[in-house]
């Protein structure tokens, strides 16, 4: 079941992440060679970018008896009003080809993280949007307040076997930022910089690095909500204590 008035998960529930340095909010190390159990007795899957990734992870957790999905992670802001690091909770997941999934009460999440706003509907994308004018189009044309790459095939894998989920999501740019737009040729699959590749993807770029910094910047916001967010989900007393990923392969950068 989800979570009660200021109780963390009192259920086995699976928290899929796409990138390595979301998952940090379940404290080190961080491991990437399948699914960790937590310490908390939850599960951690970190999967990798885009549907294509999230799909696999999502049942292999699915396959080790959870009891519901949590797409957790960071977003993209479409709608005015989301600054950076705000934590929100969609009602509704969607792709673009329109297929809609309703979370599982996510007023009972609202109860244990107080400062989570409820949106509406979360867009999942097949590649990141990073110019304001494609924000605002999507904005207009789904009326999606949120958009990230990987809820929706949590929300299909979970539908599909008959289990709850949510999607928790905390906003890195909002609406008026913009990202780099070839950013993600520069990283790894988990999100992690390839030095060399960032570099020739940049280039000489003023515009593109000042886009970095400031999204560097908002990563920061968006790092700390997602830490108290995972320590409040798993009833964790402190990040900096927090309770280890028991796991092989790990990544401590």
């Amino acid at each position: 079941m989800l979570p009660q008035s200021g109780r963390p998960l009192d259920a086995c529930y699976g928290f899929v992440v796409a990138l390595a340095a979301e998952a940090r909010a379940f404290g080190r190390p961080v491991a990437l060679d399948g699914p960790r159990a937590l310490a908390c007795g939850q599960w951690l899957g970190v999967s990798g970018m885009g549907a294509e990734r999230v799909r696999p992870m999502a049942l292999d957790l699915v396959s080790r008896g959870v009891q519901g999905l949590v797409s957790f992670g960071t977003c993209a802001g479409l709608a005015p009003g989301l600054a950076a690091g705000t934590l929100v909770c969609a009602r509704v997941v969607c792709d673009e080809q329109g297929t809609s999934y309703e979370a599982s009460s996510p007023q009972a999440l609202l109860d244990v993280l107080p400062a989570c706003v409820p949106t509406d509907i979360l867009l999942s994308v097949s590649r990141p949007v990073c110019a304001v004018a494609d924000k605002a189009r999507l904005f207009a044309r789904y009326g999606a307040w949120t958009a990230d790459m990987e809820s929706a095939a949590v929300a299909r894998v979970a539908c599909d076997n008959g289990l709850p989920f949510v999607a928790l999501r905390v906003v890195v740019d909002p609406f008026d930022a913009s990202v780099p737009e070839r950013l993600i040729e520069g990283l790894d699959v988990w999100g992690r910089p390839r030095v060399g590749a960032l570099l020739a993807v940049l280039g000489t770029d003023r515009k593109q690095w000042r886009a970095l910094w400031h999204l560097s910047r908002h990563f920061g916001k968006a790092r700390r909500t997602l830490s108290g967010a995972a320590a409040a989900l798993t009833g964790r007393s402190s990040i900096g204590g927090g309770r280890a990923v028991l796991g092989r392969k790990t990544d401590d950068r």
